[in-house]
């Protein structure tokens, strides 16, 4: 059986862990804040980057492009694919590494080649632990997504795309749910585009197909120039969904902590008040043991 400064040793050092998870809690909670802060702050300029593209179909018609040119079936497996996978810098964080991974690794058993793009060094410990290709010039931490670090990863992206790297890319992330949760991890491809997506329908009324414009140097020309931004938008979309995943995800592991701490300080509690109270006991046991063999002699 412990001794009483053994379980006060513990509860201690429990209370001391307890701090920090709660600490962590805490800081995670004010990341995912600002994290949807900033990208709620920049939402309106990309709702009205797609809006413009949607536009470009209603009043041209038929365009061509590299981000569209390419008809995929995705129910129709191989190809060449490029994957983009984001993921967390740290653990701490439930299953949270481990959903996105797990969807990297179905995405590339669909694939015939592909090619590995990795956002956060959990997920690139990973990969080079089990022995699995990436692409070793693309480092990109999860510290803090921004903008500036989006372009950056278009950029990158969009020039092995047109160098003939990969036919299609893929983005493996987790969507924000809200709340306390992992979120939902899932896979969507980046690019081409499904045409459908920007080709509105007779019953939709925003975009006014009779506005005239006029494009320079040509509206082939603006509309890559439109979609490069798009891609910004939508790789940054992508990585603030998946830091505010990961931070949700950390507060729940750490709340269940606190909670488990607690639990376990209380046990302790405890079973220290019940070793202090025997021993309180003992010693009156003792004290009266020895008074009343006093009182005993004295009689004698």
């Amino acid at each position: 059986m412990p001794s009483t400064k053994e379980i006060k040793n513990r509860i201690k050092s429990v209370s001391d862990t307890q701090k920090i998870t709660n600490a962590m809690y805490l800081i995670s909670s004010t990341k995912m804040r600002r994290a949807r802060k900033e990208a709620e702050e920049t939402k309106p300029y990309f709702d009205l980057l797609r809006k413009e593209i949607r536009r470009m179909f209603a009043i041209e018609g038929e365009i061509t492009s590299r981000y569209y040119d390419a008809a995929v079936d995705e129910a129709v497996a191989g190809g060449r694919n490029g994957i983009l996978v984001i993921t967390g810098d740290k653990g701490l964080a439930g299953a949270y590494n481990q959903n996105v991974i797990k969807e990297a690794l179905t995405l590339m058993e669909r694939s015939d080649e592909y090619r590995i793009y990795v956002v956060g060094d959990f997920g690139w410990r990973f990969f080079r632990t089990h022995g699995i290709q990436i692409c070793e010039d693309f480092t990109h931490s999860m510290n803090q997504p921004s903008l500036a670090m989006a372009r950056d990863i278009t950029r990158e992206l969009l020039d092995d795309f047109d160098d003939g790297l990969f036919d299609r890319l893929y983005v493996c992330f987790t969507e924000f749910s809200g709340g306390l949760s992992f979120g939902n991890a899932m896979h969507d491809r980046l690019i081409p585009f499904d045409r459908d997506d920007f080709v509105p329908e007779g019953s939709e009324t925003d975009v006014n197909a009779s506005t005239v414009f006029e494009y320079e140097p040509d509206v082939k020309t603006v509309l890559e120039r439109i979609m490069q931004s798009y891609l910004v938008g939508y790789v940054y979309s992508a990585l603030v969904n998946s830091y505010s995943s990961e931070q949700s995800a950390r507060m729940m592991a750490m709340d269940s902590a606190n909670e488990n701490a607690s639990e376990l300080l209380d046990q302790l509690t405890l079973e220290f008040n019940h070793l202090r109270q025997n021993a309180i006991t003992q010693e009156i046991t003792e004290i009266s043991s020895g008074a009343r063999s006093l009182r005993s002699k004295s009689g004698k």
